[in-house]
């Protein structure tokens, strides 16, 4: 099995994939500052994890089953920026009565039907079982799909987690785990699958989630591992979450883990960092992200 590390060029684009999500989220922050939307859960400093790994999907052939984070993953598969504002703006109820508020789920949980991403519920780790579900319908039919399902650290503690990963394990599954770790307020990071007995047969690997090559390479072998009928794997992605753009002036934040600006110092290290063409990028990004707002805005008032 051979994995080439990805070229200038797809890393260049793997940059401007994490800007246009890093773009997104800022603006999607700004409409919850107006009063349009009720909830953020942001991916600052999730976009490497989330971006170098769904760019390996085989879109429209693998399956996705995303957590209410990955706004990075559904950007890269393919939903457009007009589409996620939608999505966030279905969700919001203005006219709630005090009383009800804690009623209604206002986390939006991502589906995108025509690229084969789920749509999971709200409690957390189902998506893990449904995974090894869709797994084992693809690997009775002999088709040579992934299904690939993201969840969060805390996910990691539930019994559906346990049981999706055994059961992917002990069937020998086409299926990969990816889990987001936060580790902002920890200096140790001690791996959450410490505590856990993994299944044999489960391959497992932590590697830094805010690196972009090294998420690219990862996810590149196991999907080779996994599509070859190896099994599955578990990738455990150490990220660095930071708060959005209207909290950083109240905090003092280390941004040495910013997936933007560890890519940008890969490109410097190969003598292809263009500033004017990441500021044009950034300008071009804003523009049509602002449009996109714009336009969801106008057809929720239709």
């Amino acid at each position: 099995m051979t994995v080439n590390a990805p070229s200038a060029t797809q890393i260049k684009d793997l940059y401007a994939r994490m800007l246009l999500t890093r773009i997104v989220d800022d603006y999607a922050w700004r409409m919850h500052a107006q009063g349009h939307i009720d909830f953020v859960a942001s991916c600052r400093g999730h976009e490497a994890a989330q971006v170098g790994s769904a760019v390996c999907i085989e879109v429209g052939k693998d399956f996705t089953l995303p957590y209410y984070r990955d706004l990075g993953v559904m950007l890269t598969i393919g939903m457009t920026p007009y589409e996620v504002f939608r999505n966030y703006l279905q969700i919001h109820c203005p006219k709630l009565r005090p009383e009800d508020e804690q009623k209604l789920q206002t986390i939006p949980h991502w589906g995108y039907h025509k690229h084969n991403t789920v749509t999971v519920p709200a409690p957390t780790a189902t998506q893990i079982l449904h995974a090894a579900g869709i797994a084992f319908a693809c690997k009775l039919r002999k088709a040579p799909i992934v299904t690939v399902a993201y969840c969060s650290d805390d996910t990691t503690a539930e019994a559906d987690f346990l049981e999706g990963i055994r059961f992917a394990a002990h069937h020998q599954l086409p299926v990969i785990f990816i889990c987001e770790q936060d580790c902002t307020a920890e200096t140790t990071h001690p791996s959450h699958m410490q505590s856990i007995e993994l299944p044999p047969g489960l391959t497992h690997q932590r590697i830094d989630g805010c690196d972009i090559v090294t998420v690219y390479t990862a996810m590149q072998q196991a999907t080779q591992h996994t599509r070859s009928g190896q099994g599955p794997v578990l990738l455990e992605m150490t990220v660095t979450r930071f708060a959005p753009p209207l909290l950083q002036a109240q905090q003092d934040e280390d941004d040495s883990n910013d997936p933007l600006r560890r890519c940008k110092h890969h490109l410097v290290e190969q003598g292809l960092w263009d500033e004017t063409w990441a500021k044009e990028l950034h300008k071009l990004f804003s523009m049509e992200v602002e449009r996109a707002m714009q336009d969801a805005l106008r057809d929720e008032l239709l």
